[in-house]
């Protein structure tokens, strides 16, 4: 079924609830197109098993667009999935100016579009992600705390508005808040080749500072495992230089397990993102829309939920559910009928 307009929400709420039979607890033949960039990143990967669960688990159908890269492809395919009237379009990560006036179309066409840690636009029903800053400023915190409020710190960051968010808070922290820790680099890294960027970037760092750069603050974990490669290659380890990321996932788990200048990241519940995301489309189908009492949407249409710093001291084991990262998020681990337990599609992602 779709969602209707806005001047018809009133009504929707009382016909589409009574198609829910009694004692259902999903709404049923519900279409849902996961639509993203890639799967390259561990991320993406972690995204779109979780929402291959969401939807075995759901009985919901789900229509495979999560390696949509072009912004061209993503409006043609924005457009096909228009024409073929889905309930629902999940986007992760895909160019939200490219396909503004699309949503707006989506939305028009009673299509509920969905964000999962991806920017807010209009016509966005609701977008699941972490407060960026906040994560910024956790890790701005526990690095100084390393270096005991003093030393020599270089970010990298990138100037779209997710990297802004972190880069700019710690940057704010360095500059103003620490007179004995010198910020004496920031690199905004390209959007495209910014591993190779982020390498060679920390390697002038290496040729300019050697050990006396203390730390490497990197927006997110990739640019940080590439940084923490020229730090090795330079001969320094995690004792002169420490590298720090954000995201969290295996790749820097291991690292951080085996010693190497990684040494913390904070990992972001995506898992959870799309599980709320799932529970939004679910009421938004059921008849259950932003302005009713039980609705889980926030007035500003951003559900923030709360990401976990992640160091030596409570990396999960390799092999462990990705939940175990979070702690179950307060819930008891061993509950069979928890959504972080379902086995539909694989089950959870495992660290690897």
């Amino acid at each position: 079924m779709k969602i209707v307009k806005m001047s018809l929400v009133v009504l929707a709420i009382l016909v589409l609830a009574s198609t829910v039979l009694a004692g259902t607890e999903y709404v049923t033949g519900i279409k849902v197109a996961i639509c993203g960039h890639g799967l390259e990143a561990e991320s993406c990967q972690r995204d779109f098993q979780q929402a291959k669960i969401e939807c075995a688990h759901r009985g919901w159908e789900l229509i495979d667009a999560m390696t949509v890269r072009d912004p061209t492809m993503q409006r043609e395919t924005m457009e096909t999935l228009i024409r073929k009237q889905v309930d629902a379009i999940v986007i992760i990560y895909w160019d939200m100016e490219a396909i503004a006036d699309l949503i707006l179309k989506a939305a028009e066409e009673g299509i509920g579009v969905y964000c999962v840690d991806t920017e807010l636009r209009p016509g966005v029903i609701v977008s699941c992600t972490q407060n960026n800053a906040v994560a910024g400023a956790l890790m701005a915190y526990w690095g100084t705390q390393r270096l005991n409020e003093r030393g020599n710190v270089a970010i990298m960051s990138g100037k779209w508005h997710i990297m802004r968010r972190r880069g700019y808070t710690a940057a704010a922290l360095f500059e103003r808040d620490w007179p004995a820790l010198t910020l004496v680099a920031e690199e905004f890294l390209p959007l495209v080749g910014y591993e190779e960027s982020a390498f060679n970037t920390a390697v002038n760092w290496m040729t300019k500072y050697g050990d006396k750069l203390d730390w490497i603050f990197a927006g997110w974990d990739t640019p940080g495992q590439y940084a923490a490669r020229a730090i090795e290659q330079a001969g320094f380890n995690r004792d002169n230089i420490f590298v720090t990321g954000i995201d969290g996932g295996s790749a820097v788990y291991s690292m951080i397990r085996s010693g190497s200048p990684f040494v913390a990241t904070v990992s972001q519940p995506f898992e959870l993102y799309v599980h709320t995301v799932f529970e939004v489309i679910n009421q938004i189908e059921s008849g259950i829309g932003p302005d009713h009492p039980d609705s889980l949407i926030p007035t500003g249409r951003i559900i923030y939920q709360t990401p976990v710093l992640t160091d030596e001291t409570n990396v999960p084991a390799a092999g462990s559910s990705i939940h175990a990262v979070f702690g179950y998020y307060g819930m008891n681990p061993d509950d069979p009928d928890a959504w972080f337990n379902w086995q539909d599609a694989g089950g959870p992602y495992k660290l690897q």
